[in-house]
């Protein structure tokens, strides 16, 4: 029987390492730049770099577990970081992180990495981990990526694990805790750092609702009869709903936006003092300092924006739930509703709603008409 081993293609995926058993096909990597050039042996074998190597033995050490009964944890999710890489590499770095945490964490002295799923783990392991983060939101986070491994794995058939010991296991219950800026602390806001390069940035999530990072990646090319357009790939939801961002460049940015575009042709044209996009960490420091000087609550965040741009359309009347859930790019009104409508805490806002429900007062019926049949 032929044993497998890395071999090297110029054609294949713009040339790369690979490695061939079970009938599949497995891409280990590109060729490093400081590695000797790609050659075969006397004995017909290429020369695979230590870091290529690397990744032979690990997959052939993940492959070698296929016909065991059953598996440890740490495995499991090996193997699904793996399979999870090829089609999106990103969400598979932050799942390694999380995973990697939930495997070293010791329950009982024994590290849960090493449990086997079917005979050994329960959900007791994911719900102590998941309580020493003191966040629901991280909770319900890291539970649901737990449940997704496993789920993953029930439904692979070359993996023998029956069940799924973390369906048990439920997830904390998360109610929005953003709030929302009123217009007199963004006016604030603008005031103290005196109109400089961040208040544009303030500007155009106060006039659109739209998420930080949207508003970070705008470029002078997304602009296109009035909207900002952004690529599936360049957006939050893009990979789910396979669509377009689009978000509405409106009157009051106009002046903005083309004194931006003319100065940053090219690249984001929301930039700081240095020429650089500003990213959620910079924005952190601003509203920090904001925070510092009493201008605004603990609470306060970007996001706020996003949120008060969704309080405010709906307090005003003029859009429906559908039509502002479509401004923030949600398919359904049900994330509106859940998360973004903060029009409920306001009491003048409800009042009008009854005032304008009210019934007409019933007339009194004729004496005539009056049921005789008592």
């Amino acid at each position: 029987m032929k044993t497998p081993f890395p071999w090297y293609s110029e054609r294949r995926s713009g040339g790369g390492w690979f490695i061939k058993f079970d009938g599949d096909q497995k891409f280990l990597g590109k060729h490093p730049a400081d590695a000797p050039k790609p050659k075969k042996g006397r004995d017909g074998r290429w020369n695979p770099p230590q870091v290529i190597l690397d990744e032979f033995y690990k997959l052939m050490a993940l492959r070698d577990t296929a016909s065991k009964s059953d598996y440890a944890l740490e495995t499991v999710c090996a193997l699904y970081l793996m399979e999870l890489a090829e089609t999106n590499p990103d969400l598979s770095k932050r799942y390694k992180q999380t995973l990697g945490h939930f495997c070293d964490f010791e329950y009982r002295g024994k590290k849960v990495g090493t449990l086997l799923v079917n005979a050994e783990l329960e959900g007791i392991h994911l719900r102590q981990w998941a309580e020493t983060f003191p966040s629901d939101q991280t909770q319900r986070t890291y539970i649901n990526c737990c449940k997704a491994v496993l789920t993953w794995a029930v439904r692979k058939k070359s993996i023998n694990i029956s069940h799924n010991p973390f369906l048990s296991v439920k997830s904390p219950k998360i109610e929005s805790r953003a709030v929302v800026i009123s217009r007199e602390k963004h006016e604030a806001l603008l005031k103290f750092w005196n109109n400089d390069c961040y208040c544009d940035f303030l500007q155009a999530m106060w006039f659109t609702g739209a998420r930080p990072g949207e508003i970070a990646k705008i470029e002078a090319r997304h602009l296109e009869d009035g909207l900002w357009r952004l690529a599936p790939t360049e957006h939050k939801t893009g990979r789910v709903t396979g669509k377009d961002r689009v978000i509405g460049v409106c009157d009051e940015l106009y002046e903005i936006v083309d004194r931006l575009t003319t100065k940053h042709p090219t690249g984001p044209i929301f930039r700081n003092s240095q020429g650089r996009p500003w990213t959620t960490q910079a924005s952190f420091v601003r509203f920090e300092s904001a925070r510092e000087k009493k201008i605004i609550r603990k609470q306060v965040t970007p996001y706020a924006y996003r949120h008060a741009w969704a309080t405010h359309a709906l307090e005003n009347g003029r859009l429906d739930i559908y039509e502002v859930a479509k401004a923030l790019g949600h398919q359904t009104t049900q994330m509106v509703m859940l998360h973004y409508d903060h029009s409920r805490k306001n009491a003048d806002h409800l009042r009008d709603i009854f005032q304008r429900a009210k019934r007409e007062p019933t007339s009194p019926a004729p004496e005539g008409n009056q049921d005789q049949s008592r």
